[in-house]
């Protein structure tokens, strides 16, 4: 029998590892459960950081009113939405499609923007049988991990998240709709504190993505050897979780505090997701409290 973490009562959470991650069964969220289950879905994503609630029967409109009882559409300058949703992008991959899929290297959602989203929200319609499993990271832990020196190294720098290269990497899958206008998101820099404190639990976490090219005052070369070796910690196995899909999950992770990637190792098998993202906050440098390496 699976282990049943004793604090929640309402929803059945199952934990996926010991660093972060779980499962939720025991709720139907297209049928609008009370608050006080409903918050105890919220407190399990902020808890566990990425959750998969399972056996969901959910279509544009129901997943679009879950969504924004989480709070705000984000916003999205880079996908068109579905017809009728401008807060819901659709994902297609074809069974002979080849090469990269959507989001396969470790990155984060929007990073790029000033208030990045909070939560992303990703639904299986069409699921392959085995195979395409999304691996998360976390960068509480990350920064939990490093020694004291580099704490103190990191403490003050600022990063530049660019949008250079978006459009093209997500043009250049046939089946995304991507907005004409969303070339405009290369010129886009934006600034983050490095370490960033989490407005739920006060804990720090570093604020690393895909798209940091460099911290404020430092050239790429210079920075580059500190970004690999922050995503490289986060990425240890002992920080990272991997969520299996089945048809009707709805996974929700908690964006700004993970990096996640997609696994393509399915290929001849059709996939369908729906993706939408909930508002997040301007990151927040946290307060010079250091912490125990011990994760």
């Amino acid at each position: 029998m699976m282990y049943r973490d004793p604090k929640f009562q309402r929803v059945e959470v199952r934990p996926a590892t010991g660093a972060i991650g779980a499962e939720i069964v025991g709720v139907d969220l297209a049928a609008r459960p009370d608050d006080a289950t409903f918050e105890e879905v919220r407190r399990a994503l902020h808890v566990y950081k990425a959750v998969s609630v399972r056996d969901q029967k959910l279509d544009a409109q129901s997943l679009h009113e879950v969504a924004r009882r989480f709070g705000p559409f984000s916003g999205n300058p880079v996908h068109i939405p579905v017809e009728g949703f401008d807060d819901i992008v659709r994902f297609v991959r074809e069974p002979d499609e080849t090469g990269k899929v959507i989001g396969e290297d470790f990155h984060m959602d929007l990073a790029w923007m000033e208030k990045p989203p909070g939560i992303t929200m990703l639904y299986g319609e069409v699921i392959p049988p085995v195979g395409g499993d999304t691996m998360f990271a976390s960068l509480e832990h990350a920064y939990n991990y490093l020694s004291d020196g580099m704490k103190a190294l990191i403490a003050d720098l600022v990063g530049v998240h660019c949008g250079k290269g978006v459009f093209a990497n997500n043009a250049a899958h046939k089946h995304l709709g991507v907005r004409t206008d969303a070339t405009k998101v290369d010129d886009i820099e934006t600034e983050h504190p490095l370490v960033c404190e989490n407005p739920y639990t006060g804990r720090p976490y570093v604020f690393v993505s895909g798209v940091l090219r460099r911290f404020k005052g430092m050239t790429e070369a210079e920075s580059k050897p500190i970004i690999d070796h922050l995503i490289g910690v986060a990425t240890r196995p002992e920080f990272t979780c991997r969520l299996r899909w089945e048809q009707g999950t709805l996974t929700m992770w908690d964006n700004p505090r993970l990096l996640h990637t997609a696994i393509n190792d399915y290929s001849g098998y059709r996939r369908i997701t729906y993706r939408t993202t909930v508002e997040g906050a301007v990151p927040r440098a946290a307060k010079a409290v250091p912490m125990s390496r011990a994760a």
